[in-house]
């Protein structure tokens, strides 16, 4: 008998009573939630619904554990390998890479991110529309055949594993951009890779979802970006040597360095395809055959999911994503601040962290010098992200975390325009490297907007509208550093400064206006009657979404 059968039963009614039992003996269980409703019947795992389940905190501890260790560690991998390419350009600029393909510094910036994120662009507005319109085919045929293999394509496969197809066809897309040699072999090259990357990191958030709870996400998404900033690092200790080998074969050394990049993206690829589970349920894969959680565990892994966030079982609403549902996501007011800041919170350093090596050439440094020296800022970077998202999530606070960035880069900044022209080559180094390391609030921002999403169909367009705005302001930022202002960019870092201000002005209006909503939804609800309350929360048509309510934006 189903758990959501059971309402009302003498088995039922048994089963309440040696829980309360249970519960009145011991204070280390997980308390059970008679409140949560039951998931959707296409719900991945909700043959594990029971809303008298209970399990201590030991047992819930294991059970993250086991994920974090087969699932995160591979996650943070694929995110490692996509990273190899962007550090691979831009190691490649110490090598003189501008010079040999003829054109400069503004027309590479046209280039790079003009034409990627473009291309990028369309994939992240299309990424969830086409999982969507592909998971609705493929959960008819399950009611339809009830076919064994198509049960085993979940919602989770589908998302990851067309991450990892993403990957595995940039990697290609990757090492053949070493046979470059002219500045049409670049934009075809950079088009190409935008349009394989676009979807992996918003179809990555969805699938983490799919395991951890709200409050564990921006820490999870902060490890990832981890995983970012350490193959940063570690590409620039390989380009350091790689590029070395110029001249062997009559090749420049970033030839050999986009070819061995390339290969190790494909690599990671190919085991992505191969490992990844199809669920949180069913873990099995061609290379791992056993699964990773027992069957008492699955009941944990399902029922603190629903028991946090309600609404991830709501499998219904994975309906085919219309124009509509764009259009209502964009004009949502407790969203619409969210597109605003994805534009401009990022932009602050953008610039410097993209153009670091060519920067370090410009001062003065030797190739080997300015490829080292990127290593720094990677490294502090990884370990203020993960602080300032381990914050974030302890004290269950986004907005002023979020502005702590923006306070860190402003004086920053000002320092770069106090210093006189001509010399102070590692004064400006350390100073950059400061603006660079400084913690990205990217974590504490993805998990938000899941949050304040509600429903996964909502959720899915909101992390692919983000995206888009970001990739929109990564290519104005692309633009703040000229070719006419260099080395010292006076200039662009006064622009900067402007951005990081407004940035932090935006959150805190953003800040009142979730309040405001809030307090709007307070007053409502308590002018209802208990009977016009209970009635509320039964009607499913007026409980939509993030507009319920009973539904408190968070900040």
């Amino acid at each position: 008998m189903s758990a959501s059968r059971m309402y009302g039963s003498k088995i039922y009614e048994e089963k309440l009573d040696t829980l309360s039992l249970q519960l009145s003996n011991t204070s280390t269980l997980v308390e059970n939630s008679l409140d949560v409703a039951a998931p959707h019947e296409l719900f991945e795992g909700g043959e594990y619904y029971d809303p008298l389940a209970t399990w201590t905190p030991e047992e819930e501890s294991k059970v993250k554990m086991k994920t974090d260790i087969r699932l995160l560690v591979w996650l943070s991998v694929m995110y490692f390998g996509m990273q190899l390419d962007s550090t691979s350009m831009a190691n490649a600029l110490a090598d003189n890479f501008l010079h040999d393909l003829g054109f400069d510094m503004t027309e590479y910036g046209n280039v790079r991110f003009v034409v990627v994120k473009l291309l990028n662009i369309r994939l992240k507005s299309a990424g969830h529309n086409d999982t969507s319109d592909l998971l609705l085919d493929w959960r008819t045929a399950w009611t339809a055949h009830c076919d064994q293999i198509w049960i085993q394509i979940s919602l989770f496969w589908i998302n990851v594993c067309m991450g990892a197809s993403c990957m595995l066809t940039k990697s290609n897309r990757a090492w053949t951009q070493a046979w470059m040699q002219n500045e049409a072999g670049f934009y075809v090259t950079r088009a190409l890779i935008g349009l394989c990357e676009g979807s992996f990191a918003p179809l990555t958030v969805m699938c983490l979802s799919g395991f951890y709870t709200n409050i564990e996400l921006g820490f999870r998404i902060a490890i990832l970006s981890s995983g970012i900033n350490i193959a940063k690092a570690l590409s620039s200790l390989i380009a350091a040597g790689i590029l070395n080998m110029r001249g062997i074969g009559g090749k420049p050394g970033w030839f050999y360095l986009l070819l061995i990049n390339g290969l190790v993206v494909f690599v990671i690829g190919i085991i992505s395809v191969l490992y990844l589970p199809a669920g949180p349920t069913r873990t099995q894969s061609v290379l791992y055959r056993k699964p990773w959680f027992s069957e008492r565990e699955k009941v944990i892994v399902i029922n603190r999911l629903l028991r946090d966030d309600v609404s991830k079982g709501k499998t219904s609403t994975k309906e085919k994503t219309s124009l509509r549902d764009i259009w209502n996501t964009l004009k949502d007011p407790a969203l619409i601040g969210f597109w605003f800041l994805a534009l401009i919170i990022y932009m602050g350093k953008s610039p410097v962290s993209q153009y670091l090596v060519l920067n370090l050439r410009q001062l003065g440094f030797t190739r080997f010098e300015s490829t080292v020296l990127t290593i720094p800022s990677d490294f502090l970077r990884t370990v203020t992200v993960l602080a300032l998202t381990w914050s974030s999530g302890h004290f269950k606070e986004k907005v002023f975390h979020c502005i702590i960035p923006g306070c860190i880069e402003i004086p920053l900044f000002a320092a770069l325009l106090i210093l006189p022209p001509h010399g102070y080559s590692w004064v400006r180094f350390a100073i950059i490297t400061l603006i660079i390391g400084s913690p990205s609030s990217h974590p504490i921002m993805a998990s938000w907007i899941s949050v304040n999403s509600f429903d996964p169909k909502k959720r899915g367009i909101t992390i692919a509208l983000f995206g888009t705005f970001h990739e929109i302001g990564s290519i104005a930022a692309a633009q703040i550093y000229r070719d006419d202002d260099k080395p010292y960019y006076y200039t662009g870092n006064k622009v900067l400064i402007s951005i990081c201000a407004v940035s932090i002005v935006g959150l805190l209006i953003h800040r009142e206006v979730l309040k405001h909503i809030n307090r709007k939804k307070q007053r409502a609800w308590e002018s209802l009657s208990e009977v016009e309350q209970r009635e509320y929360s039964k009607n499913q048509e007026h409980s939509i979404g993030n507009k319920s309510l009973t539904f408190r934006f968070s900040y």
